[in-house]
């Protein structure tokens, strides 16, 4: 069976390669504007965040029949180097899948999944910590990385289980079932890395300002 237990319809993968392209378009802007004013180094720490997150599709459940399960990452892309590049990132990522053999039924699938949603999730984490919460470095950590990160693997992994189940697969179960070791782990993982780029390299990270998360500025 290989790594998906279910094949889906052709139509299903068509609108999936859609969708995945037309993500993409949008965060094209995102991702000129980034190039045209990036530094040297931010370019290198782009390059080397999207080929540390391909590397560890080596991890991954693809040995399980039917089963495919993995860290993703999106959440650290999201918040270092903004929603729109983080796609593009992820897609990267999704390719070195592909070639891996430890993507979801494909590259456009996969990048909808384990990248665009994840990314998504990121996002309106990050918007609303900024619109409710609190500007703290602790709140900063436990939303923006931590719950992010959860929340994040848990829309790629149940998004797994819905569409499995939805065509007919044996595998929908054991997603659910490892939903919430995954987002624990996804959780720890993107929180410690996000502490160690927020304390000893803040200027890698476009979503955080030491001016607005360290020393706000109290009105007189």
């Amino acid at each position: 069976m290989g790594a998906a237990d279910v094949a889906l319809p052709g139509w299903v993968q068509a609108l999936a390669w859609a969708g995945a392209l037309l993500v993409l378009l949008r965060s094209a802007g995102p991702l000129r504007a980034y190039l045209h004013g990036a530094e040297p180094d931010a370019l290198r720490v782009l390059l080397v965040a999207a080929a540390a997150l391909a590397g560890m599709r080596w991890f991954n459940t693809a040995a399980l029949q039917g089963v495919m399960l993995h860290f993703l990452g999106a959440t650290i892309a999201t918040l270092m180097f903004g929603a729109g590049v983080a796609c593009w990132a992820m897609a990267a990522v999704s390719l070195a899948g592909v070639l891996l053999g430890a993507a979801w039924h494909g590259w456009a699938l996969d990048f909808l999944v384990a990248g665009a949603l994840p990314v998504a999730a990121t996002a309106l984490v990050s918007r609303a910590a900024l619109r409710w919460a609190p500007r703290n470095i602790f709140v900063y950590v436990m939303l923006n990385a931590f719950a992010a990160g959860a929340l994040a693997m848990a829309a790629s992994v149940l998004a797994k289980a819905a569409a499995t189940a939805w065509f007919g697969g044996r595998a929908a179960a054991a997603y659910l079932a490892a939903t919430p070791l995954l987002m624990f782990a996804e959780a720890f993982f993107a929180g410690t890395v996000m502490v160690l780029v927020v304390v000893y390299r803040p200027h890698w990270c476009r979503s955080f300002d030491d001016r607005d998360y360290l020393w706000p500025q109290r009105p007189m």
